[in-house]
């Protein structure tokens, strides 16, 4: 990303657009809001509009997946919302997301390639009948979506160092799956700390839980922006 900075992704997990909009008002600090698609789906724009309008960069993250035409209907409905970075899944296929990224344009948009999801092992694999491993999968996914005009990748800290390595392309790694203590991984398998992912090549950390969970919002992002500060 421009100038090394690192950026947080505060997931705004939680049930009811009420706690989401109060959550909002808490926070002052310089970070980007991720709604997934329960908020959106309960109470979309309208959230997007509240997000914005408090100076916030927009993280929509719906992992589109589906027919070429209908992610291209996706991904413009996007850009007229004013969303800053948009998940799409890179188990789509290449033509899907040439048609992602003609359909974002010239806009600000910056599309992210979902690759495995940090809650899946090797176990995964085995179901989907792949003849890879984890890492090789998502190296083939992230370097074929990257070439095609995607503008980041959302990895698990396993796979970034290696992906920063592998592609030939400049790219955004987006990393969720930070805890602040190891002990934490709630539904994730495949986890690290904030310094720990910085380290290894992240520009975005997608930090839910220990944000959320936080009696001071605003001490925590900043004690988690302080651990990554400088650090390459």
């Amino acid at each position: 990303m421009e100038e090394n900075i690192k950026k947080i992704a505060l997931a705004l997990d939680v049930p009811t657009v009420q706690e989401a909009k109060k959550i909002l008002d808490e926070i002052n600090q310089n970070i980007i809001i991720k709604i997934g698609y329960s908020l959106f789906i309960k109470n979309g724009k309208d959230l997007i509009n509240y997000t914005k309008d408090r100076g916030f960069e927009l993280f929509l993250d719906l992992k589109l997946h589906d027919i070429p035409n209908t992610v291209f209907n996706g991904v413009k409905s996007a850009c007229e919302l004013g969303v800053d970075y948009l998940t799409v899944h890179t188990l789509g296929g290449k033509e899907m997301l040439q048609k992602a990224v003609e359909a974002k344009g010239d806009s600000n948009l910056k599309l992210l390639g979902v690759t495995i999801l940090t809650s899946h092992s090797e176990n995964y694999l085995e179901f989907l009948g792949s003849k890879y491993s984890i890492s090789q999968l998502v190296l083939k996914l992230a370097d074929t979506a990257i070439n095609t005009g995607i503008d980041g990748i959302v990895c698990s800290s396993y796979e970034v160092e290696m992906l920063k390595k592998e592609v030939n392309k400049n790219f955004i790694a987006v990393v969720p799956g930070i805890r602040l203590s190891k002990d934490l991984k709630d539904d994730q398998k495949r986890v690290a700390s904030p310094e720990e992912a910085v380290k290894k090549g992240a520009d975005i950390l997608v930090i839910g839980r220990p944000i959320l969970r936080a009696e001071n919002k605003n001490k925590k992002i900043e004690e988690i922006m302080k651990q990554i500060e400088g650090l390459n």
